[in-house]
C-alpha cells in the first residue's frame, strides 16, 4: 500500500481536469490509527502532506500543482478508509475520510433521505469530504450547500506538533489512539453522540436566500 514508481503514482499525482506534478510516494492507510502514523512519519520527515479521496477536483486541490515546491511531497490516499455510519434514526451520518456520494446516497435511500449533492458528481465516485470542503450542492437551491461545523481532523500547532481535534460531537476517548482505534472499530454508541448545539447543515441558508 506504498507506491514511488512514477509510473504507478502517475493517476493520483494527476488532477481530474488540471494540475500535476512530482510526489516521493503515494500512502494508501487502511485504517485511521495508519493514517495518524503516517501523518506523524511525515511531519517527523518535514515532508509536505497531500491528503486526497476520489481525485475529482476540478480546482487543483487534490494533486500537486507544478514541480517548484520546497520540499519533497507525499500524497496520501484515503480511498481504503471508506467506511459509513448512520446515526441514530438517520438524522445523522459519520462519514470517513474515502466515504463516497454513491455510499451515502445507498445508505440513505431506504431512510427516504438523500445526500448534500445528487448531480454528477455521485456517478464519478466523488468523496463526501470532498463535497463538504467545497460547499458543494449550490445549485440545489432548496437544500444549499454542503456545510458542517462536525469534524475530526489533524493539525500543526505552533510548536510543530501534529495534534487531533475532536469536534465531531462524540465522545470517542483523550488520546489520538484512542479515539481512531474505536472508530476503527466501529464502537460508537448512541450515547457517544453529543447534541451540542453544532450545525451539520447550513441551517442560515434559508434566510439568505429569502433576503
Amino acid at each position: 500500500h506504498l507506491l514511488t514508481d512514477p509510473a504507478k503514482t502517475a493517476r493520483y499525482r494527476k488532477g481530474f481536469r488540471s494540475g500535476q506534478g512530482d510526489a516521493l510516494a503515494v500512502v494508501f492507510p487502511g485504517s485511521l490509527l495508519e493514517l495518524w502514523r503516517v501523518l506523524k512519519a511525515c511531519v517527523t520527515a518535514d515532508k509536505i502532506i497531500l491528503m486526497q479521496a476520489a481525485n475529482t477536483g476540478l480546482t487543483e486541490g487534490s494533486t500537486p500543482n507544478g514541480n517548484d515546491y520546497d520540499r519533497d511531497v507525499v500524497i496520501i490516499s484515503t480511498l481504503r478508509l471508506d467506511k459509513l455510519h448512520v446515526l441514530g434514526k438517520g438524522e445523522q451520518v459519520l462519514a470517513y475520510p474515502g466515504t463516497t456520494l454513491y455510499s451515502l446516497e445507498k445508505a440513505l435511500k431506504p431512510l427516504g433521505r438523500e445526500p448534500h449533492s445528487v448531480i454528477g458528481s455521485s456517478c464519478i465516485g466523488a468523496s463526501v469530504i470532498g463535497g463538504i470542503c467545497n460547499n458543494s450542492g449550490g445549485s440545489l437551491v432548496q437544500r444549499g450547500p454542503a456545510y458542517t461545523e462536525m469534524s475530526l481532523f489533524a493539525r500543526i500547532n505552533e510548536d510543530g506538533k501534529l495534534t487531533l481535534v475532536n469536534h465531531l460531537g462524540i465522545d470517542l476517548g483523550e488520546t489520538p489512539e484512542q479515539i481512531l482505534s474505536k472508530l476503527d472499530d466501529d464502537r460508537i454508541k448512541d450515547d457517544d453522540v453529543r447534541h451540542d448545539g453544532r450545525h451539520a447543515h447550513d441551517y442560515d441558508y434559508v434566510h439568505r436566500v429569502r433576503d
